[in-house]
């Protein structure tokens, strides 16, 4: 698909567009997509070419998302008017009048500044996919001839290959906020029945996710570690309900509970283990040390904190939660992570309540 998506008999070697197509699929970030398509237009097309790519449209707003050859401050901008506004694919009959003409001074002579004013030659493409439209690219050349209809052809291969990852990238986040806000109403459901118990989940993940982030874990698995933490007490609900309850089948039958959703695979293990003991005294399994996944280690911390400083546990003063903590590292908890959690999560001057308060910036989605 992608050699025929790349291929032109004039074209630069066709292992290189492939590395390019392939590191345009594999970029985590919107952005980053939208950079390496952009370089792989501006090597095909050859000469002095430098562009952007322009997310968004007329109902939700424009911004810059990636630039190649400009200024980095170029995405810092807000758009105003430009080609972008009618995404083609075309080439641009009058550059000025669509770029520099709508626009008052001040947009004007940032364009300017930025070298905008002095492209020759300018072509734009849809970035737009199966499931969703993303925005608009936008190629100029500074000297040299002009773009052609083949080189237009060319950058719409670019454009409908970055479409197409970034529409299913856009549709994974929905799946995944969808999942976020299932497990979130189910939890409180769960939770509903024992009013002690209520947001104890959703503090157990937001002190989870605290330390996951102090102990920079990758954004995988921040997102296994949510869904870990989250539903690390689903098992109770073969408890009769009542979650006061911490009975030894719990944390195998939580695992069993989500063992077929192939995306829960890690955090599975995470609820299944999270009740095992540093030293070798925990359940289901007995495992020590760093035979528990790290997962279930962090939940554990995350679990202990809340059990101590909540209305549900003990509600210890904060300076007394640190102290009961440490005593249990090396025991029940992992000391490391007991140690960057006192450190670098609860000295950092938010309060237990804002802490335990689940942000939506705290989500790795």
């Amino acid at each position: 698909m992608l050699r025929r998506l790349l291929s032109r008999p004039e074209s630069a070697p066709e292992s290189d567009q492939l590395d390019v197509a392939v590191r345009v699929l594999r970029a985590a970030r919107p952005e980053g997509r939208s950079e390496e398509a952009l370089k792989g237009a501006r090597a095909e097309l050859g000469g002095e070419v430098r562009g952007y790519v322009v997310r968004g449209d007329d109902a939700s707003g424009y911004r810059f998302d990636a630039q190649v050859g400009y200024d980095a401050s170029l995405i810092d901008l807000e758009p105003g008017h430009g080609p972008w506004r009618s995404p083609g694919p075309r080439l641009v009959a009058n550059h000025i009048a669509e770029m520099f003409t709508p626009n008052d001074a001040a947009k004007r002579a940032q364009y300017a500044e930025l070298g905008l004013r002095d492209a020759t030659s300018t072509l734009v493409v849809p970035v737009a996919g199966a499931y969703a439209a993303y925005g608009t690219m936008v190629l100029h050349r500074h000297g040299g001839p002009a773009f052609t209809e083949e080189d237009l052809k060319q950058a719409a291969r670019w454009g409908a290959l970055l479409g197409e990852a970034q529409s299913q990238g856009m549709e994974l986040k929905r799946a995944k906020h969808s999942l976020v806000e299932f497990t979130r109403a189910f939890t409180q459901a769960f939770e509903a029945q024992d009013f002690a118990q209520l947001g104890h989940a959703e503090r157990v993940t937001a002190y989870a996710l605290a330390l996951g982030r102090a102990l920079g874990l990758p954004a995988k698995q921040q997102a296994d570690l949510y869904f870990a933490a989250m539903l690390h007490d689903i098992g109770k609900l073969g408890s009769g309900l009542d979650l006061r309850l911490e009975d030894l089948e719990h944390p195998q039958r939580g695992a069993n509970m989500v063992a077929g959703a192939a995306m829960l695979k890690e955090a599975a293990e995470g609820i299944r283990h999270h009740h095992e003991a540093w030293d070798g005294s925990g359940f289901p399994s007995g495992l020590r040390k760093e035979a528990i996944p790290l997962l279930a280690r962090i939940v554990a911390v995350a679990d202990t904190f809340d059990v101590l400083s909540s209305e549900r546990g003990q509600a210890l003063p904060l300076r007394d939660v640190e102290k009961a903590l440490e005593a249990r590292a090396g025991g029940e908890l992992d000391p490391s992570l007991v140690s960057l959690f006192v450190g670098n999560v609860l000295r950092q001057g938010r309060d237990t309540a804002e802490l335990g308060r689940l942000q939506a910036t705290d989500l790795p989605f």
